[in-house]
């Protein structure tokens, strides 16, 4: 029987300056200078729907070589498929291996992978190895108690608008992230939107806000175009018309400044459509409804979590 190949990447760095824009904005699109990574050799595992979007933006913005990237996944015909497209490794047998040639490991596995995944990267774990990790609900404390080893960590909580670049992440840090460990991980967030630096204590308020967020959002709209379709509206028209009345919206708030409550009242006229509206609203609590909403799904992300303090 032949060997399994070794596992290896290119050495190798790309500083160049990167093209930001955002699909959304029409505005001229401007240069931004990138601090020179000091990631040397990247490793993925996982590459599902997040996984494979962010290493797609690493390579695409020119954030990290593709020779310098190297995957793993028990999905072989996900791997194959992202090789094809990007020109990544996936030579490596095992967590452990791909571990053992790369110096910042990105994590994008289910929460109930993670233990397994994490025992068998134990071995080739050590404090000079940083770990950028996108599983949900899952503590930093959990991957020390684990693999009986301490090294750092950066958890990240990201969205799906990630996808289309226009996500919001968070992240938290543990004490052995150094400064530029910390630069390279949100270089590579802002790649995907826009970044925040919370405390690990925020991030289950974090999950039932921006995490579950987009749900609600979808809801909203699928209320807006339900009720242009009651009174007689086609449905793609009013789908088209929610849509781009939420988007275009959240875009003149977002470049004036100016507080929703204030943007609100200019749209409301004395005796007219809009107050109308509103006054129903009120009635039926949507605020209230809103609040309820990000609250349970963040006590929700907090159960989670409890059940990861405690590896047993």
């Amino acid at each position: 029987m032949r060997p399994a190949p070794a596992c290896t990447m290119n050495s190798g760095r790309d500083s160049r300056k990167l093209e930001w824009t955002n699909e959304m904005d029409k505005r001229p699109r401007r240069l931004i200078k990138v601090f020179k990574m000091d990631i040397k050799k990247l490793g993925i595992i996982g590459v599902g729907a997040m996984g494979s979007t962010m290493v797609r933006v690493i390579v695409n913005r020119g954030i990290i070589k593709p020779e310098n990237i190297n995957a793993h996944d028990i999905n072989l015909e996900r791997l194959e498929m992202v090789k094809e497209e990007l020109g990544i490794n996936i030579d490596c047998s095992s967590n452990a291996e791909l571990v053992a040639s790369s110096d910042t490991i990105l994590m994008a596995v289910k929460p109930q992978e993670l233990k397994h995944v994490l025992e068998g990267m134990a071995p080739a774990l050590d404090p000079s190895k940083a770990i950028i990790t996108i599983v949900t609900g899952v503590p930093m404390s959990f991957y020390w108690q684990v693999t009986g080893k301490q090294f750092p960590i950066s958890r990240v909580m990201p969205n799906t608008p990630a996808l289309v670049h226009a996500g919001v992440s968070c992240v938290s840090f543990n004490e052995l992230v150094s400064v530029t460990q910390k630069r390279d991980c949100i270089t590579i967030l802002k790649a995907i939107g826009t970044t925040h630096e919370v405390p690990e204590k925020y991030l289950d308020a974090v999950t039932g806000l921006s995490g579950s967020g987009p749900a609600y959002v979808y809801y909203i709209l699928e209320g807006l175009t339900d009720g242009g379709v009651k009174m007689g509206l086609p449905r793609d028209l009013s789908r088209s018309l929610a849509t781009d009345t939420i988007i275009g919206s959240l875009k003149l708030m977002k470049e004036t400044g100016k507080h929703p409550m204030l943007l609100k009242d200019q749209v409301t006229s004395p005796g007219g459509t809009t107050i109308d509206a509103l006054h129903v609203l009120e009635n039926e609590n949507l605020k209230g409804i809103l609040i309820k909403a990000v609250e349970v799904a963040s006590l929700k992300s907090r159960h989670l979590s409890n059940q990861f303090k405690d590896p047993e």
